[in-house]
């Protein structure tokens, strides 16, 4: 079953170039249902992209953090997102959050390292960060 059959309406963001290349090709390989933008799309893609994510006729959206702090457009049709690298800013990660269709309801994820701990500082804390970063691995932090 393809990748992207389960994942009606998730935002991945990629906060490197280098990574977003890479989602893009691991998402083509496995013949997901996905769109992508990035900070030099042309406006006509970027257009097209967005249509279709919020119609539901693309399951998954791509994006770069860069596109996200230059073009600051708000992506509408999520239902859950998935950081792939922890934002640089605390700004990005909530105008993310704000904007998908039931905030209350949305489930966002962050992968991070501890090569992150100053942008993961930046967004939920000093003592937070240093609990998450000191923590065994594959351990799960939930915060409402």
């Amino acid at each position: 079953r393809p990748l992207g059959s389960t994942l009606e309406g998730l935002i991945v963001v990629a906060t490197s170039y280098y990574s977003f290349l890479r989602l893009r090709r691991f998402f083509r390989d496995e013949g997901t249902s996905f769109c992508s933008i990035f900070e030099y799309s042309k406006s006509s893609d970027l257009s097209r992209a967005r249509g279709a994510f919020f119609r539901g006729e693309r399951r998954l959206m791509l994006v770069t953090e860069r596109f996200l702090w230059y073009r600051r457009y708000r992506l509408k049709g999520a239902n859950s997102v998935l950081f792939f690298g922890v934002p640089e800013t605390p700004e990005i990660y909530e105008e993310v959050l704000g904007a998908v269709r039931v905030p209350s309801q949305c489930n966002s994820m962050c992968l991070f390292t501890k090569n992150d701990a100053f942008s993961l500082e930046r967004i939920v804390g000093h003592e937070r960060a240093r609990t998450m970063l000191t923590s065994p691995e594959g351990k799960v932090f939930v915060y409402t």
